[in-house]
């Protein structure tokens, strides 16, 4: 039976999104043709491809990209929204099917234009997040300042709190124990009608390889952070 709700998987890039996927994945979610291999990304980013290139394709049109967001939620034109309604018709066929995609924050107006969208957000400590995107930015040969990655971090987290703020969202902390991280992807699972006895066989502990210093985060991003926990599951 084909769904109008598909599970859109939010969060800031390096927070877990890819974790999460995948274990939702492996709980029955379907998540359609993903990445499964990437070097920062031990299990792939679990993106679809041809999804993300209509995301990419809304920011650049409004003078945006993953690193340099929009101020708030971009409107989408006819073209496009007509690709992302050929582009999900496969998955839309599913019961339980959903996506992945960091800069699906900023692109809800579209996908709530053709579904009533259920979402699940995945965040992790700030100075994490930050640490991992400088780490990656240097392999790039394209070096990020801290300051612009927890600018980056605030940017996306509080655009998404925003999103679903009246909203029955379950919030996952990535960056915690294992028996942490099930206790709070039990419910979840619940709430989406999915299986967790298998939902963990996904999980790698090796996922997460980057410590929290605090002790250049900036005031903003500690405001945001604190909403965030006391969503938490």
């Amino acid at each position: 039976m084909a769904s109008n709700h598909p599970v859109l998987i939010l969060g800031m890039h390096r927070s877990g999104t890819s974790c999460l996927a995948g274990c939702l994945e492996a709980a029955g979610l379907h998540l359609g043709a993903v990445n499964t291999a990437a070097p920062f990304n031990k299990k792939g980013n679990r993106e679809p491809e041809h999804i993300r290139e209509l995301h990419d394709a809304l920011l650049e049109q409004n003078g945006a990209s993953w690193n340099v967001p929009p101020a708030g939620p971009l409107d989408w034109p006819a073209d496009l929204l007509e690709a992302l309604k050929q582009r999900t018709a496969d998955l839309a066929t599913e019961n339980c099917w959903g996506i992945k995609d960091p800069r699906s924050a900023f692109c809800l107006k579209g996908w709530k234009s053709l579904f009533e969208p259920r979402y699940v957000v995945s965040y992790r400590h700030p100075s994490a997040v930050v640490s991992s995107l400088v780490r990656r930015s240097i392999s790039w040969k394209r070096p990020m300042e801290r300051a612009d990655a927890y600018a980056l971090w605030a940017a996306y987290n509080q655009r998404i709190l925003d999103e679903v703020e009246e909203t029955d969202t379950p919030f996952i902390r990535f960056g915690v124990e294992r028996e942490e991280y099930s206790k709070q992807l039990k419910p979840i699972c619940e709430q989406l009608g999915l299986n967790f006895e298998t939902a963990m066989t996904f999980y790698d502990a090796d996922l997460d390889t980057n410590s929290s210093d605090t002790s250049d985060m900036p005031e903003a991003c500690k405001a945001i952070w604190e909403t965030l926990e006391r969503n938490r599951y």
